[in-house]
């Protein structure tokens, strides 16, 4: 960024030179910006994605609890509207914010666990056939 007449003055009185401004923006650990819009992560437990959940989500503007809906898979992107980066010229409108869900199956069960999980799946009605 250049301001002019913000830098030294010139040799012999001569006119002040002009500044140079360099800003070098940190990047966030949990957001990523793409244009206008913010990317994150959740993960979530493999419970949580099938029966749903609320979720605390840090957004621009500070935490806003996402809904995650029964049934979200892993990989889905959900999307809270308007809550990216100000468009630059008219703050009005905004980005939105993409947050993927990761769920996390978990690898080792309590026998109890692993009893309702079988439990489970004699309940399912979605039965997984080999082709």
């Amino acid at each position: 960024m250049r301001v002019r007449g913000g830098g030294n003055p010139g040799r012999n009185g001569g006119r002040q030179g002009d500044l140079y401004v360099e800003v070098e923006v940190e990047r966030d650990a949990e957001l990523a910006r793409d244009g206008e819009n913010i990317k994150s992560n959740v993960t979530i437990g493999c419970t949580d994605a099938i029966l749903g959940t609320a979720v605390k989500i840090r957004t621009v503007d500070g935490a806003v609890e996402l809904k995650i809906p029964a049934g979200t898979q892993p990989g889905t992107t959900l999307l809270m509207s308007k809550r990216g980066v100000p468009r630059l010229g008219n703050p009005n409108l905004r980005g939105d914010h993409l947050v993927k869900v990761n769920v996390k199956i978990p690898v080792k069960l309590s026998p109890e666990e692993r009893q309702k999980f079988e439990e489970l799946r004699e309940l399912s009605s979605e039965q997984v056939k080999v082709k």
